[in-house]
């Protein structure tokens, strides 16, 4: 995985998830191999993810991130926000602040 994002590009990835809508759901049956194995074919197809949380859903985001390579962009109630880029990235980031 890339090193951690600056809060420039986190705000960037921010603002281009807005008008996404949610490709994932975590359900009650919660972090299972069935579930990463969604995650993963999702974050093949995109770089940039929205996944909505059941309500009763308690898990651990950094982790669930963290096992499919990805980084926790941003949560807002029972959404979040995944980035993991491409080979050959499609969303250019703003350049790290020196």
């Amino acid at each position: 995985m890339n090193p951690a994002l600056t809060p420039a590009q986190l705000s960037f990835l921010r603002s281009r998830a807005h008008p996404l809508e949610p490709t994932v759901q975590l359900g009650k049956a919660g972090v299972s191999e069935g579930f990463l194995r969604v995650l993963e074919d999702a974050l093949k197809r995109n770089e940039l993810i929205k996944l909505r949380l059941g309500r009763r859903v308690e898990v651990d985001l950094k982790e669930v991130a963290a096992k499919v390579k990805s980084h926790l962009v941003h949560k807002v109630g029972r959404i979040v926000v995944l980035y993991r880029p491409f080979a050959e990235p499609q969303i250019v980031l703003p350049a790290p602040e020196a």
